[in-house]
């Protein structure tokens, strides 16, 4: 089950930092078409994803005994 939360997290991650870096030169990830169109909350939203990603991906890789 780990492994899997590593990549999902990793997966999570990687759309949250590609779809800033699109949405600074102009473009969209279809992807992720769902949470363009909202202002600030779109931002928030990348942000959430980024962090979101990290947090679960050093979740699943700490050590359960600590």
């Amino acid at each position: 089950m780990r492994p899997y939360l590593s990549i999902i997290g990793f997966l999570i991650f990687t759309f949250g930092v590609i779809s800033v870096i699109m949405s600074l030169v102009g473009l969209k990830v279809t992807l992720m078409n769902f949470i363009y169109g909202h202002g600030v909350w779109t931002f928030v939203i990348q942000l959430l994803f980024i962090f979101g990603g990290m947090i679960l991906f050093y979740v699943s890789r700490i050590d359960p005994a600590e």
